[in-house]
């Protein structure tokens, strides 16, 4: 008889981002964790609610979607319906991180929070949503390691805390609107980014964040600085292929490709009938989760209807708001199982803001895309998929009537859309192991190492003026100037002993002369 030994451990899950394509992507992975025998407790917005999971626990924070929507306001959501510009990311960032600051209290003080804070646990590991710094400090709290996670890249600041480089040439951070080929004006801009983002990360953003933790978790924990340069991994849901390549330390460690075949929902009756019964084939039109298509400016929606209305294949149209008129032929929809309608062999275009989980998705069905790219790293994406040759990018200001019909058409009617969105396809999944697999045994390596100090960069133990080498320029800046200096003096005392010798020449030949 084989048996073969089984190590649980207690695992914290803790993802706090309010949206649905955040979770998605880590719903898979404490599934799979429970699954493998681990007590998980996973603190989120979009718990699974399944009762066939016995070792998972979920504290349901759902109800912090409709705080999120009390704390930014309508008008400011439109400043997200903006054409992304340097301008308005150095502008936003300040803005945001307060209200990252503002949600992270209201999570803290949830009533399913406090409650859990007040229960006596132990955990092995801690695995924290790494976008923000704040809740890092659950990793203190429970003397537990950390991993980081997150459903996209990283930002600048997040990389630091492992040591890995972010060069603003060839890597610059996700949440800038440049492209694959940078100007002068982008890679000048980027740099300025990489200055002024670490700066207000470390003189604003960290103290305020760290009161807020000894606020909620007490006063006694490390600095959250230190916490979170204490981190143990980083998994980052990046795919070599459609990500700009990158070095990466040891401890960051790309996902890769996250097979969601598994949490695919289906369509409810009206809507399955609707694609089944297209003739002409179907075009979606979302624009995720965070952006609201009822608060685009009257014009552009007017447009983006009206060339709905007036284009030879069904849509179906991702929409908050109250019913409008409208022909049969387009069905609006406030929810929609976005995975299970790409994959529906009448869908022919995907119209989309080109976030991470959408570009993710239309890439794995192989659906061309048009990308109306507003925020953080969808302008990145969107110029990539274009790149690939599989959809164009359109600036929401330049949206007209005109040129969206233009684009569907050429889309929709030239087949090497569909082919190069097969061809990166197969580029994207080609890789050894899955997402999920990947995440989990990284996740039961920091436990059965208990940390993973031994993969730390030594980046992370050198004062900056070291990193930077500016011991070192220094250092060869002074020889090189002492032996500039030296030469001044050797040439002028050459110089002087020239003069010398000529004078004393000089007088002997008078003398001589005379």
């Amino acid at each position: 008889m084989l048996v073969l030994e089984s190590k649980c451990a207690n695992i914290l899950f803790f993802a706090s981002a309010p949206s649905y394509s955040h979770q998605s992507m880590y719903q898979p992975v404490w599934k799979e964790l429970s699954l493998r025998g681990h007590k998980v407790v996973a603190i989120t917005p979009n718990p699974l609610r399944d009762s066939t999971l016995t070792n998972l626990t979920e504290i349901d924070m759902s109800s912090m979607y409709e705080t999120i929507k009390k704390l930014v306001p309508k008008q400011g959501l439109q400043k997200l319906l903006e054409k992304p510009s340097f301008f308005m990311v150095f502008r936003k960032d300040p803005i945001m991180t307060y209200l990252f600051s503002k949600y992270s209290e209201l999570f803290f003080q949830h009533e399913n929070m406090q409650k859990f804070l007040k229960e006596d646990r132990q955990f092995d590991v801690v695995v924290e949503e790494w976008i923000y710094p704040t809740f890092a400090a659950l990793g203190a709290k429970y003397n537990a390691p950390l991993i980081g996670i997150s459903s996209l890249g990283a930002p600048i600041p997040a990389l630091d805390t492992v040591g890995n480089p972010s060069h603003p040439v060839y890597a610059p951070d996700h949440n800038l609107p440049v492209g694959r080929d940078m100007t002068f004006r982008e890679r000048l801009m980027s740099g300025l980014w990489a200055v002024y983002v670490r700066v207000l990360y470390h003189l604003v953003v960290l103290p305020r964040e760290d009161a807020l933790a000894r606020k909620y978790l007490g006063d006694d924990l490390p600095y959250l600085g230190d916490i979170e340069r204490n981190v143990s991994l980083i998994l980052l849901n990046r795919n070599p292929v459609f990500h700009r390549v990158m070095p990466m330390v040891p401890t960051v460690i790309e996902l890769g490709y996250m097979n969601r075949s598994q949490t695919k929902k289906e369509m409810d009756p009206e809507l399955k009938s609707f694609m089944d019964n297209s003739k002409r084939g179907v075009i979606y039109f979302s624009l995720g989760s965070s952006i609201p298509p009822s608060s685009m400016a009257k014009p552009i929606l007017n447009a983006i209807i009206n060339t709905f209305v007036n284009i030879p294949y069904d849509v179906v149209f991702k929409w908050d708001a109250a019913e409008f008129e409208r022909p049969k032929h387009i069905l609006l929809r406030k929810w929609v199982p976005q995975s299970t309608l790409l994959a529906h062999p009448n869908l022919k275009l995907f119209i989309t803001q080109g976030g991470l989980q959408s570009s993710d998705e239309a890439i794995i069905n192989h659906v061309p895309i048009i990308g109306i790219p507003f925020q953080s790293d969808q302008h990145s994406n969107v110029d990539t998929l274009e790149k690939y040759g599989m959809g164009k990018m359109l600036d929401y200001e330049d949206i007209t009537e005109e040129r969206l019909t233009k684009l569907i058409h050429e889309i929709t009617s030239n087949k090497s859309y569909k082919e190069n969105a097969v061809k990166l396809f197969k580029l994207y999944i080609d890789h050894p192991k899955g997402a999920v697999e990947k995440a989990v045994w990284w996740i039961e390596y920091v436990i059965r190492n208990k940390g993973a100090t031994h993969l730390r960069s030594a980046s992370m133990d050198i004062p900056w003026y070291q990193y930077l080498m500016l011991d070192v320029i220094g250092f060869l800046i002074m020889v090189f100037a002492a032996i500039i200096l030296i030469n001044i003096v050797l040439i002028k005392l050459i110089i002087k002993f020239a003069l010398i010798v000529f004078r004393r020449y000089k007088n002997i030949k008078n003398k001589k002369n005379n």
